[in-house]
């Protein structure tokens, strides 16, 4: 039946296997328009299958970042944010909410922003003391990182620096670990690039969200057949969702212990609602914090 479906959507054609460990043994959360979600068997991490190809990823991006075309249009001005120093400019709350409680571990000197895009969480870091450097795979965003803001950037990705004999007392990685195809070996390469006592910093959609909750409910009371609440959530260029339990677990796959994790709500002035579904997010969003069930993660790890 999958190879049967693989064949008609043009899609790649191998089995479904596990990003984390592996494993080729999981079950079907949903199907979508293009992909199934999927979760591991072996140690129940969800991912989408099949993936984009890198290219399709890197035209994603390019659209992202210059004109905001994309699969959800409430995401068309998400990244119009990333643009401007401005301290009324909620991304740029986050980013300094995110560093203080970095800092609180540990004090400011040489940062690596795993794709840091436009360069703008750098900037804020560079203000607060912090000796920045950054990679992205994205030219667009590369250049307004050089230009704008006069960062010191690469294009590519974190595998192909060469950074032998280099380190780093922090390493970032915001909305990052979703898009990665091997997570472990990543994170194993940004271990051995920290200094001693170094933290690695990452957010990443939460899968035990009230967002699956009630989207996952509408699908099943459907028959399946409702899959537009899902596809807000479960979005093509994000391969591996988390939950607390299995972020934590493949960190440490890595060597790498938790320091603090929180749950975080999306801010909705970065998103473009109608008045209608603002509201519904908003009343989703208070369930969430009294249910625990926030979507997005945050957290602080550092060698084990």
């Amino acid at each position: 039946m999958w190879d049967s479906e693989q064949k008609q959507s043009g899609l790649e054609e191998e089995a479904p296997r596990c990003l984390v460990c592996e494993s080729p043994s999981a079950e079907t959360v949903y199907r979508i328009t293009r992909f199934r979600v999927l979760r591991c068997a072996a140690c129940s991490v969800v991912y989408l299958w099949p993936l984009l190809t890198e290219e399709e990823v890197q035209e994603l991006f390019s659209g992202l970042y210059t004109s905001g075309e994309g699969s959800v249009p409430e995401l068309r001005d998400y990244y119009g944010f990333c643009y401007e120093d401005d301290p009324q400019n909620p991304l740029v709350q986050l980013y300094e909410s995110w560093l203080a409680r970095l800092e609180r571990e540990r004090e400011p000197g040489r940062l690596l922003d795993v794709g840091c895009g436009t360069g703008l969480f750098l900037a804020v870091a560079r203000r607060r003391g912090w000796e920045t450097f950054g990679v992205d795979e994205c030219p667009e965003a590369l250049a307004h990182a050089r230009d704008h803001f006069g960062l010191q950037v690469w294009e590519g990705s974190f595998d192909e620096l060469g950074l032998e004999g280099k380190t780093f007392d922090a390493i970032t990685l915001w909305d990052i670990i979703e898009h990665a195809r091997a997570p472990v070996d990543l994170l194993c390469g940004i271990r051995a690039r920290l200094s001693p006592d170094g933290l690695v910093g990452l957010s990443t959609p939460n899968r035990r969200s009230v967002l699956d909750v009630v989207a996952g409910a509408l699908y099943r009371l459907s028959g399946g057949r409702l899959t537009t609440p899902l596809e807000k959530f479960y979005i093509e260029q994000h391969f591996l969702y988390f939950d607390p339990e299995t972020l934590a677990s493949t960190l440490a796959r890595a060597d790498l212990q938790l320091v603090a994790q929180a749950r975080e709500l999306t801010d909705l002035r970065r998103l473009h609602l109608s008045p209608a579904k603002r509201m519904v997010l908003e009343t989703l969003f208070a369930a969430a914090r009294v249910t625990g069930l926030e979507n997005r993660l945050f957290a602080l790890a550092r060698a084990a």
